[in-house]
């Protein structure tokens, strides 16, 4: 296997560090604010006070995160240590903000409000007008909301931990060697062809805001979802029932190459192969004693790879 290292530290302070492992799997996908990881490794240390995991490939800081499960065997062989763990990122989505107006909201500003140690973001202090958050907001939302309202984007995590809004022009880029298979997806379980919301002016059982997709449509599904109106879009509507058609069609096509190894690559660095260059938007990566191997796609949707 691949120079890979596990270094956990206690709450104390305490650092243990293995390069034993006998499994390993780390996943990142564009859409969730998170790394998941998952490992066996030989530990000979009291691991039941673990707070914090990192996990290296090479050089690579690839996962940053808390302990979600930690499990210690026993045997013959020497102390063998399950573990579970997701980013730091992932409080994004637990934490909330306060219901209401946010007036001038940039990035910078938005996380002075909070207190996130272990996640970063990128230095932005463009604004828009407001946002308004509903009631049990999340952190991540009001990212998401800003990002839409500043780029009709959608705001990804970069490197372990890092909120991100803009696309580098000067990303990783390479071409896989060893390649194992590639192949094309088309995900249509979740996808969504009609939007309706009620606006601010309508009667109880009017929905004057509407979209009806045509590509969706086409492809022979009918799924309609109804809304109230929420405050939330008021600033743009239409703008609302676009982003949930959107995000209903987030990855539904995909192409995917897995190969032989890791190269350092992150979410939204450049994979190319078929003789055509994409932003990777899902990884996973899978380690067991015959080796490391790597899975990319690249996601062709309404905020990814669209033009390519």
């Amino acid at each position: 296997m691949n120079d890979i290292t596990l270094k956990l530290t206690s709450v104390s302070g305490e650092v243990y560090e293995t390069k034993k492992c006998l499994s390993f799997s780390l996943e990142k996908e564009v859409y969730t604010p998170y790394s998941l990881f998952s490992g066996i490794f030989f530990v000979d240390a009291d691991v039941m006070n673990i707070s914090d995991i990192e996990f290296f490939i090479g050089k690579n800081l690839v996962h940053k995160g808390f302990v979600d499960i930690i499990e210690e065997t026993e045997s013959s062989d020497g102390k063998m240590v399950s573990v579970s763990s997701r980013g730091y990122a992932s409080l994004l989505l637990q934490g909330e903000l306060p219901e209401g107006l946010i007036y001038s909201p940039s990035l910078n500003s938005l996380f002075s409000r909070v207190n996130l140690p272990n996640i970063t973001h990128e230095d932005s202090s463009d604004k828009v007008n407001y946002i308004y958050l509903n009631p049990h907001s999340s952190i991540w939302d009001a990212c998401r909301m800003l990002c839409l309202k500043m780029h009709n984007t959608h705001p990804f995590i970069s490197s372990p931990n890092k909120v991100s809004y803009t696309l580098s022009e000067k990303t990783f880029s390479f071409e896989p060697k060893n390649i194992i298979s590639k192949g094309n997806l088309l995900n249509l379980k979740n996808v969504v062809s009609d939007i309706y919301m009620h606006s601010l002016e309508d009667e109880s059982d009017t929905y004057s805001m509407y979209v009806n997709d045509k590509e969706i449509r086409n492809l022979g599904i009918i799924r309609e979802k109804y809304y109230a109106y929420d405050k939330m879009w008021a600033f743009d509507s239409y703008l609302g029932v676009y982003s949930k058609i959107n995000l209903s069609l987030k990855g539904f096509r995909a192409d995917f190459v897995k190969y032989d190894g890791f190269s350092g690559e992150d979410l939204n660095d450049t994979v190319i192969f078929d003789k055509k260059e994409g932003r990777i938007n899902h990884i996973l990566i899978n380690g067991t004693k015959n080796g490391i191997q790597t899975t990319l796609w690249r996601y062709y949707d309404r905020y990814n790879n669209r033009n390519n």
